[in-house]
């Protein structure tokens, strides 16, 4: 599991250096895609069977289902970690999620997410101010 808020910086050639917290989960290769709300998301290779399996349950008979599927598979990314925990992000994924130079790494239970961190900072501030007026939709379980 992905947990955590980490602030990382992209070098010129686009690369990235992961959280020493989650290296170990991505060694073994990692798929990156777009992600919803402008992000990034990266999956370990042993995951993202399971992302796929998800897209192949869409209906390719509908229009918005058949669209996601496309754009996050013709999207998709693999990479290994280089020996100094690296990866390289495309340009064209770099362009969607507007990835320039301040990076935040959030962990998103199964999943990373890579966010331009000007963003990142407005999304996280309208979600703290929804989010500390809802009611939880499930059991937190004690909490």
């Amino acid at each position: 599991m992905f947990l955590g808020e980490y602030q990382h910086t992209l070098d010129s050639k686009g690369r990235l250096i992961l959280p020493s917290a989650f290296r170990e989960q991505l060694e073994g290769g990692l798929v990156m895609t777009v992600g919803v709300d402008h992000c990034l998301t990266v999956h370990p290779q042993q995951e993202w069977e399971g992302v796929l399996a998800g897209l192949r349950s869409l209906r390719s008979t509908d229009r918005r289902e058949r669209m996601f599927v496309r754009m996050m598979t013709s999207s998709a990314h693999p990479e290994q970690p280089d020996k100094q925990g690296r990866i390289t992000i495309p340009q064209r994924l770099r362009s969607y999620a507007s990835l320039d130079r301040e990076i935040t790494v959030v962990g998103a239970d199964e999943r990373v997410e890579l966010w331009d961190s000007a963003r990142w900072e407005r999304y996280r501030e309208d979600a703290m101010r929804e989010f500390a007026e809802t009611d939880a939709p499930f059991d937190l379980g004690g909490f």
